[in-house]
């Protein structure tokens, strides 16, 4: 359980999820994107419920460094698609929202293991 969370948590998600989405601005469809990636969080979430929180932060600032060099590379930086930001702040700030769902899915997911 503690490899496939590493696996699912170092595929770099913010960078992916700005890839599809700026494709979508180039008229390729991505209707699923939102439930893909809440389900990603959520699944992810829920494989962190036994992983200590240290190492939950470590992951993601990896995570979140991996996705920012590859928009760096991969991402134009269009001025018109990322307002009011830029491209580079668009990225982090989108690793600390997965970061933060995560880091809830698995709390919550604590509590219910806790209990029972």
């Amino acid at each position: 359980m503690k490899l496939l969370w590493l696996i699912l948590t170092l595929l770099p998600a913010p960078f992916l999820f700005h890839f599809f989405e700026y494709g979508h601005r180039i008229a390729i469809e991505h209707p699923f994107l939102l439930l893909g990636t809440i389900l990603y969080i959520v699944i992810t979430g829920v494989l962190a419920g036994h992983i200590k929180i240290r190492y939950i932060i470590l992951v993601h600032v990896i995570t979140g460094i991996f996705s920012y060099l590859l928009a760096m590379s991969l991402i134009p930086d269009d001025g018109a698609w990322f307002k009011p930001l830029s491209r580079d702040p668009v990225i982090i700030i989108t690793a600390i929202i997965f970061f933060v769902g995560q880091l809830l899915v698995s709390l919550f997911t604590r509590i219910l293991f806790v209990k029972k």
